[in-house]
């Protein structure tokens, strides 16, 4: 008990607000530092009106959560687009900051289909994804830059120099043009590298929102994202569509059993979504972030996948797997139902089921041809 008396704030906190700091204590030790002789107290004997009071709401009101821990709640700060904000800050760290949004159900305590029932019965834009400070994105990618940038500028110096050389010596403007185009294409592809590299944060989701479709309007599901500016200090790009026209890869898994969320894994720290009418409309979101409810929920609404099949939580390689055992077994039954002519008794039977769709197609062709001509 002495442990969940180190809280965050001076004074007495209501009910809700000490239920809620301690869920964040259990889930996130780390992030609470707080000095030994800021200690509230907890009175248990509290008054109807209070309890009444905690069980019509389950989240502390704003005020009465500090900024510090604020701020590790999804949705609670404004990302910022500066340039600052952008830079990473040392010691590096990969560690998760953003705490469990409070009021939003869990695995832990809920199923998947109810968790998809109170998902699909909200009345405004639900918070479902927010990203972690994408700060190592940046790093990375503005080293890659740099890097193609030397690259290209000091191939372009070479190239151009050697070029102008060789023309002096043979006089063949022929060749010279040939020459002089080959440098600029492969200082092009070195630019190119080099735009890619710094556009390449803006295809990064920071938020997502589901919008849930309307009955009475008859709009469909809609999701409503944002992602990074091109240039820092610039507004927040902001892109709405319909949720069918947002996937997940077939091949890909956002659930993976692994971390808080399920949506840790060892290979990618990504998945991509992608857009359906665009060729090149593909989303990075990143896997250390915070999910709504869980991994399974976006495998649903992004990855179209059916509730048992996400409610199995198997990956790919997974169901290859299933898929081999299946037909292994299958043909092991074959073997012991045919003997040693297992293959041309498993042939006859497929032959014979295909002779009589044949003739089933040929009778019902036929009916339709004699009641056209009754018709007639």
């Amino acid at each position: 008990m002495s442990s969940l008396n180190l809280m965050f704030g001076v004074g007495k906190l209501s009910p809700k607000t000490f239920l809620y700091a301690r869920s964040i204590a259990r889930l996130h030790p780390s992030i609470i530092n707080v000095p030994a002789s800021i200690i509230v107290r907890y009175n248990s004997q509290k008054s109807s009106q209070r309890k009444t009071d905690l069980s019509s709401s389950s989240a502390p009101s704003k005020n009465a959560i500090p900024e510090h821990i604020r701020k590790t709640i999804p949705g609670e700060t404004e990302q910022s687009n500066s340039l600052l904000s952008r830079l990473p800050s040392f010691p590096l760290r990969s560690s998760q900051t953003l705490t469990p949004k409070p009021g939003v159900p869990t695995s832990a305590t809920t199923n998947l289909r109810t968790m998809l029932e109170i998902l699909n019965k909200k009345d405004k834009p639900e918070l479902i994804y927010e990203a972690e400070p994408h700060k190592l994105y940046f790093l990375v990618c503005g080293v890659m830059a740099f890097i193609f940038s030397v690259y290209g500028l000091s191939f372009t110096d070479w190239g151009y120099r050697a070029v102008w050389k060789i023309y002096l010596e043979d006089d063949d403007l022929m060749m010279f043009f040939g020459r002089l185009g080959l440098c600029s294409l492969i200082t092009g592809v070195a630019m190119g590298v080099v735009y890619v590299s710094l556009s390449l944060p803006t295809r990064l989701i920071r938020r997502i929102w589901f919008i849930p479709a309307n009955k009475k309007t008859g709009t469909q599901p809609m999701v409503k994202f944002t992602s990074h500016p091109l240039l820092p200090g610039t507004a927040t790009p902001v892109y709405t569509m319909p949720l069918e026209n947002l996937q997940r890869s077939h091949r890909a898994k956002v659930f993976t059993r692994n971390g808080i969320y399920g949506t840790h894994d060892r290979s990618t720290f990504f998945f991509l979504l992608k857009e359906s009418n665009r060729k090149f409309g593909y989303w990075m979101v990143d896997r250390n972030g915070w999910f709504w409810g869980d991994g399974r929920v976006f495998d649903v609404l992004f990855g179209k996948e059916s509730l048992e099949e996400a409610e199995k939580g198997q990956s790919h390689s997974e169901k290859l797997k299933e898929a081999s055992e299946k037909l292994k077994e299958e043909k092991k039954n074959v073997k012991k139902e045919y003997g040693v002519m297992w293959q041309e008794g498993a042939s006859g039977k497929m032959l014979k089921k295909d002779i009589k769709d044949i003739v089933e197609i040929v009778k019902g062709q036929q009916k339709v041809s004699l009641d056209d001509k009754d018709t007639k």
